[in-house]
């Protein structure tokens, strides 16, 4: 069961950088939470499935790009856990697609619809259409980002206690890991969060509102802008140069989509003087490896690449 699951490995690191600018750097290896159910996937979901279970529903639905590790996860989660899954996929149908293989092969039905009507995936008139269409099912936010995602994500705050952390950094995509590290942490703990993707100021406004339902007030915490290297899912060569050199040096395996962007941008804000020395700063690897599958099929990564 997903809900047996213990705490991550929190991996000390040592590069050049780190003692250049003498930073105590740390990675919480939620990459390794569980095999399938990997890094921020595994926190958000797991009280999801426990409200599930209790409530005797059997059927789980959400939402998803064709490459999605929400959508890799989400079925991976139904197959150990014994729910049927459903998952709304944006995009047409691609019979060579390494995420949909695998969904489909722990149960998913996956259902593709145009991007026009992916766009209405927040529209509760589209969704109260879609409940009619699946009255049996639960319907889960995209990403997994709801009230209980929030309440997982926050236990990662509970692991860190030991070493204090001033900064924990993460990757942002939804808005829902930072909610829910803003939630957990203290005051002595500053949250920076990463948005991978163009036109992003947005989330900061849903991350306030994900907050608010945890019925806390904390202003601590950073939104950096600017190292989505072009948008969601777009990648360049200092990009991947840049994760071959920390693959190097600590032999960590990041991908290029979130957790490669929030280490570049961690390691430009030492250049830059924003951790003060002697910090203790903590970047949280939220997983997703398996989207490197989806980056090789499409000739954007060597077959080989950091093996």
């Amino acid at each position: 069961m997903i809900t047996q699951q213990g705490n991550s490995p929190l991996q000390k690191v040592v590069t050049h950088l780190t003692n250049k600018y003498n930073i105590n750097f740390y990675v919480k290896r939620d990459d390794m939470i569980h095999p399938l159910i990997s890094g921020n996937k595994w926190r958000k979901l797991k009280y999801t499935l426990i409200v599930a279970k209790e409530n005797n529903i059997s059927t789980l639905l959400t939402f998803g790009g064709t490459y999605s590790n929400h959508i890799h996860a989400f079925a991976a989660a139904g197959k150990l856990n014994s729910f049927r899954t459903i998952g709304i996929i944006r995009g047409e149908e691609d019979l060579d697609n390494p995420t949909i293989a695998d969904a489909k092969a722990w149960g998913m039905q996956i259902k593709y619809v145009s991007r026009l009507e992916y766009k209405k995936r927040h529209d509760p008139e589209y969704l109260q259409g879609l409940q009619l269409s699946y009255p049996d099912a639960l319907i889960i936010p995209e990403g997994g980002t709801n009230i209980t995602a929030l309440k997982g994500v926050s236990e990662i705050l509970n692991e860190l206690i030991y070493i204090a952390p001033d900064f924990v950094c993460t990757p942002c995509g939804s808005g829902g890991t930072t909610a829910g590290l803003i939630c957990g942490a203290t005051a002595d703990t500053k949250i920076v969060s990463v948005p991978v993707l163009k036109g992003a100021a947005y989330l900061k406004d849903l991350i306030n509102t994900l907050v608010q339902q945890c019925n806390i007030t904390n202003d601590n915490w950073d939104f950096i802008d600017g190292y989505h290297f072009g948008g969601y899912a777009k990648i360049t060569p200092e990009l991947i140069s840049f994760i071959e050199q920390f693959h190097n040096e600590t032999k960590i395996e990041l991908e290029p989509i979130y957790s490669g962007k929030m280490f570049y941008a961690v390691f430009e804000l030492m250049k830059q003087g924003y951790f003060p020395e002697n910090s203790t700063v903590v970047a949280i690897h939220t997983g997703g490896l398996q989207g490197v599958n989806g980056l090789k099929q499409r000739g954007l990564l060597p077959q080989n690449w950091l093996k």
